[in-house]
């Protein structure tokens, strides 16, 4: 098989052609980095992401490949030279092999969770200043409040089931990532946060300092949401009824309040999508372009289809007539991608009922 340039054997491994896009928005976030790292490419399968990292970024020194199943192993030896990449293969559990092995940035992207791997990959930190994690996250469901009891499992945090629940859900991951670093006096910085199709991805510097491991705890927190009214709100704390409308609150938390991106991080990633002949260059262009707006808002956006069902409204107008009406009140608005008919606005939700819809 073959994608941007690589060419690869499947064999019985498992390979998934919809995460292309992810394996391009991540090896660009691995070129951005401003130095030589040495990566661990966890759950390795064909060796695919680990190999389009090595040959794609000359910042990439080192790549380990750890896969614990024995034909996978065998055709991630087959497929790192005949892309004329180096690297070692590892027919290791991936705890155990982080043990007692350090990388500058590990790559963690197992079958659904990656709760159960996610303390030995920021263990594997615990003797440096800095690292990188990047984590993918395929149990939506779980994320997103479908299982509600297995999020509560898993992650410790009460998910929320609505409009919000994407965004909900990868400030749940982020969380999580965040509680584990503040364990090894690490704060974090979230480089770039994504949920597209039926996976998240996150990726995040790892900063040494009690300090910052604090500010950490800062940055958590609830989103509040009314689903009678539409009012929402980021709080310390779980609220038990709208101060609006006095209806029983929704909630989600404890999740990560604070920014999702770095847009330092991604303006050198969008300078390397546009010298890459990426099948997905456009669609990876007009994410980042999307995501770098988004945090300059609160926590939460406006769905508008939810928002006209919840007033009883109809014949909303286009989005960017709705956002153009937003500014023209001089209020903030921005899309989001999180939801293709979501918009962030710094707009309470009683403005959003006057200038949603046609007259």
């Amino acid at each position: 098989m073959e994608e941007e340039n690589i060419k690869f054997e499947t064999g019985g491994s498992f390979y998934n052609p919809h995460m292309r896009l992810c394996r391009s928005i991540s090896s660009l976030a691995v070129g951005a980095i401003a130095h030589p790292i040495s990566i661990c490419d966890g759950f390795s399968s064909t060796g695919i992401r680990g190999i389009r990292y090595a040959k794609e970024n000359e910042n990439v020194t080192n790549t380990s490949f750890v896969e614990f199943d024995e034909s996978a192993a065998n055709l991630c030896r087959k497929n790192i030279p005949s892309n004329l990449v180096k690297g070692e293969v590892f027919e290791q559990e991936f705890n155990h092999h982080l043990m007692d092995t350090s990388y500058n940035l590990v790559e963690l992207d197992p079958f659904g969770s990656p709760v159960p791997y996610s303390y030995f990959a920021m263990r594997s930190f615990r003797r440096m200043k800095e690292g990188y994690i990047s984590a993918t996250a395929t149990d939506t469901a779980v994320l997103c409040g479908a299982h509600y009891a297995a999020c509560l499992k898993y992650y410790h945090s009460h998910p929320l089931h609505n409009e919000l629940c994407h965004e909900a859900g990868a400030r749940i991951l982020v969380k999580h990532f965040a509680n584990l670093a503040s364990e090894f006096d690490f704060g974090i910085v979230p480089l770039f946060t994504l949920s597209h199709r039926h996976f998240f991805k996150i990726f995040i510097r790892l900063e040494k300092g009690a300090d910052k491991a604090v500010q950490n705890e800062k940055e958590i927190g609830f989103i509040n949401f009314c689903g009678k009214c539409g009012w929402r709100e980021a709080n310390p704390i779980p609220l038990p009824k709208c101060p609006k409308c006095k209806s029983k609150i929704e909630y989600g938390g404890p999740l990560w309040l604070g920014k999702l991106h770095s847009r330092e991080h991604m303006d050198r990633m969008e300078k390397l999508n546009e010298g890459r002949n990426y099948a997905d260059k456009k669609a990876i262009a007009s994410l980042l372009a999307l995501m770098e707006k988004e945090d300059s808002f609160p926590p939460y956006f406006y769905d508008v289809h939810r928002t006209c069902k919840r007033f009883g409204l109809h014949n909303p107008k286009p989005i960017e007539d709705i956002i153009a009406a937003i500014k023209k009140k001089k209020y903030s608005a921005a899309r989001t991608h999180f939801s293709p008919t979501g918009i962030r606005a710094n707009a309470p939700a009683s403005a959003l009922k006057k200038l949603i819809s046609f007259k």
